[in-house]
């Protein structure tokens, strides 16, 4: 069970895939998410690449939300990055250009006031080892974590299991498998 926290939750960060095609059942997934979400008030924060990260975008946007990009400038763009999303560009409300990709992360983790992390790669799995530190340094007023979809399940049991986790680090994480699950959690855990 995720802990009650005393952050008040306005921004969620979309981490996940950036090479899915808009089709793909993560991005369905987080495309419906986002739109429940901005119906329900929540700004919808991500990276401004392709991949979930346009997904969110879009159902913000269908949902009549807000949109905030935090993204690196083209300039400084490293080898094998996805890079900026002209339509996720299009779609924002608010555009935060960084320097360099540790600035990127830093930014979206500072802004945002919870994370809904779906299947993805080693950038995934940089953010996740980021937001899941920062929510034990700040137990009690952490940033809720969500990880969407059932595989997730057995790698945060492996990594529960085998690595030397407090507890608390077990308590600001939650697996969920459906969409209306993700606003029921954000709902509940906010004291």
């Amino acid at each position: 069970m995720m802990e009650f926290t005393t952050k008040k939750i306005k921004r969620v960060a979309f981490f996940g895939d950036a090479d899915l095609n808009k089709d793909d059942p993560s991005c369905l997934a987080a495309s419906q998410i986002a739109e429940l979400l901005a119906k329900n008030n929540y700004i919808i924060v991500n990276g401004g690449g392709p991949g979930i990260m346009l997904a969110a975008t879009i159902g913000a946007k269908k949902g009549g939300g807000k949109i905030e990009l935090v993204v690196l400038n083209p300039k400084n763009n490293p080898n094998n990055y996805e890079g900026i999303n002209s339509e996720n560009l299009k779609l924002a409300d608010k555009v935060i250009e960084t320097e360099s990709y540790p600035e990127r992360l830093n930014k979206l983790i500072e802004i945002a006031d919870a994370f809904i992390v779906f299947n993805g790669g080693t950038g995934t799995l940089s953010e996740v080892g980021m937001i899941w530190e920062q929510a034990k340094f700040d137990y009690g007023r952490h940033e809720p974590i969500i990880f969407f979809g059932q595989q997730w399940k057995k790698v945060v049991e492996d990594l529960e299991k085998g690595m030397n986790y407090e507890d608390k680090e077990k308590k600001v994480i939650t697996v969920v498998e459906t969409v209306n699950e993700v606003l029921k959690v954000l709902q509940q855990v906010e004291n």
